[in-house]
């Protein structure tokens, strides 16, 4: 049965910070995958992107199965890359929703740090790049896509409103 809302969308979309609202407003636990993921190893996204890109790849897929296998009712935040491995995306979606959060480019560029981000060291040029790469595979994976366009209350309501109309026409089973 999906209980789980899983988060999905693009470097600095604000999945983070509408998941730990939306998971306190729905009294649910969160769960952000790459913090997660650096608690589990012991190393930071881009000590493992270090590595390699596929060895950080691979344990992504890892933490998706576990996570998708152990956790109800939680409201997850997956990195930007996850719909990359479809496999990710099916084992989320056997536990739970698909949200993309969909936000303008030239929005996340003007608030996040690229600096800290191992895809985004190249800049801006980059960000778009990697959402042209992405935007059919987000649109593809998700049950309920919303545009963040407005304020993060907002983004937050439509998403409850599609969780709660969802729940209660019984889908998920």
């Amino acid at each position: 049965m999906k209980t789980n809302l899983v988060l999905i969308g693009m470097t600095g979309s604000g999945k983070t910070s509408i998941g730990r609202k939306l998971s306190a407003q729905l009294a649910a636990p969160f769960i952000d995958t790459d913090l997660y993921i650096e608690s589990l190893t012991n190393q930071t996204i881009s000590e493992l992107f270090k590595i390699s890109e596929q060895y950080f790849r691979t344990v992504e897929s890892e933490v998706c199965k576990k996570l998708a296998s152990e956790v109800t009712h939680t409201v997850l935040s997956c990195g930007g890359g996850v719909v990359l491995n479809q496999e990710n995306i099916q084992k989320l979606k056997q536990t739970g929703w698909i949200v993309f959060i969909d936000r303008p480019v030239d929005d996340i560029f003007q608030d996040i740090q690229t600096k800290n981000r191992p895809l985004l060291k190249d800049g801006k040029n980059k960000l778009y790049q990697l959402y042209k790469d992405r935007i059919n595979l987000y649109r593809e994976a998700a049950d309920f896509i919303v545009e963040n366009r407005s304020t993060m209350d907002d983004v937050i309501q439509e998403i409850e409103n599609f969780f709660l109309k969802t729940v209660q026409k019984g889908e998920g089973k």
